[in-house]
């Protein structure tokens, strides 16, 4: 299908001339003053944010450091009891998480496979999330 650039002329012109008036009849009639765009967000998607980036944080500082604070060891707690074992975190890149699972004397140390730690990486975000949201209420 071939486009002339009449009918480009045409399109623009028309779409110029609907803005316009659009504008036009928008336009305060008392003064030129314009008003800034209002956004406002919601209570509850304020905390959700808040509870995003913290558990985000949480997150993040056991992958590097392991479970140090009480917020931290109670969500790994949390991930550990689900799991069913006792377990290691470490980082293959910035946004992956290696799980491995350590045996009852604390020895043997075996990697989990890619699916298992993709789960435990949601299960970890899941459960930061809840433990954030009941420790800000």
């Amino acid at each position: 299908m071939v486009i002339s650039a009449y009918q480009v002329n045409n399109v623009l012109r028309v779409y110029g001339d609907q803005l316009r008036q659009g504008r036009f009849s928008m336009r305060p009639k008392t003064g030129n003053s314009r008003s800034p765009d209002m956004v406002s967000i919601s209570a509850e998607a304020k905390r959700k944010a808040v509870i995003d980036k913290v558990a985000s944080n949480v997150i993040e500082r056991i992958a590097q450091y392991g479970p140090q604070e009480n917020v931290e060891k109670e969500v790994f707690q949390k991930l550990e009891n689900e799991y069913g074992a006792q377990l290691a975190i470490s980082r293959k890149s910035p946004t992956d998480l290696i799980f491995k699972a350590i045996d009852e004397d604390g020895e043997t140390i075996n990697s989990l496979s890619i699916e298992d730690s993709k789960f435990l990486r949601h299960k970890l975000e899941e459960i930061t999330k809840e433990t954030v949201n009941k420790n800000m209420m």
